[in-house]
């Protein structure tokens, strides 16, 4: 887990503001300050959060306070928490450069399984509220009808197809989701050519092999 020092230094040496940060993260400026002077008790999940961004944004955090520019075009995430600093890498990715988000073999019941309802009530709000900048196109196994974005477009792919592994295209990041019972691990690699590269094969697929489902309201 970061240390406050690490948070100013990282800030600082990426050049962002504190009220930049606070906005992509869903908190005050005035807690980012706080975080960074080492006041109050900060919750492990919220620096673990900002420990992700930054780490997202290209620095590297070492022993003793340390910091160096990550060279690193991978970024793993383990655990339900770290699911909470993926999402939440979803949204700022998202933000920024809007465009297509391709989720291919999702899994809905287990995202809100692990999220919460709560929480994920509050992502998909706050997707939702980036309107027209973003299409969000979702693939799930045939006959599934339990739909959580009710912004998205959903389709089915035949059951012979499916491999129950989900691969989520983001901006210009490519993220492997495989869960287990009760958790999951993510691998995101952030090269925009081949994120770009299996929007194409999406968009075939969609288009060509995937099955518009029935209407029904999505939940």
């Amino acid at each position: 887990m970061i240390s406050s020092l690490q948070a100013l230094l990282a800030r600082t040496m990426l050049g962002f503001s504190q009220k930049y940060v606070g906005a992509q993260l869903g908190m005050s400026h005035t807690n980012v300050s706080r975080i960074e002077k080492g006041e109050g008790d900060t919750p492990a999940s919220r620096l673990l959060q900002l420990q992700r961004f930054y780490e997202n944004e290209g620095v590297e955090f070492t022993d003793g306070n340390g910091l160096k520019e990550r060279r690193s075009y991978l970024q793993h995430y383990h655990g339900i928490e770290e699911f909470k600093a993926f999402m939440d890498d979803v949204y700022a990715t998202a933000k920024q450069y809007g465009g297509d988000i391709c989720l291919f073999n999702s899994k809905p019941a287990i995202w809100l399984k692990l999220l919460g309802k709560d929480w994920y009530a509050m992502h998909s709000k706050r997707m939702e509220a980036l309107g027209d900048k973003i299409r969000v196109r979702i693939t799930v196994q045939e006959g599934e009808d339990f739909f959580i974005l009710g912004f998205a477009q959903h389709r089915w792919f035949k059951e012979d197809f499916w491999k129950g592994k989900v691969i989520y295209a983001y901006g210009p990041k490519l993220a492997f989701l495989d869960f287990s019972k009760n958790s999951v691990h993510i691998m995101v690699l952030q090269q925009e050519d081949f994120a770009d590269s299996f929007k194409i094969l999406f968009d075939i697929a969609w288009h060509h092999i995937a099955i518009e489902p029935p209407e029904k309201e999505s939940r």
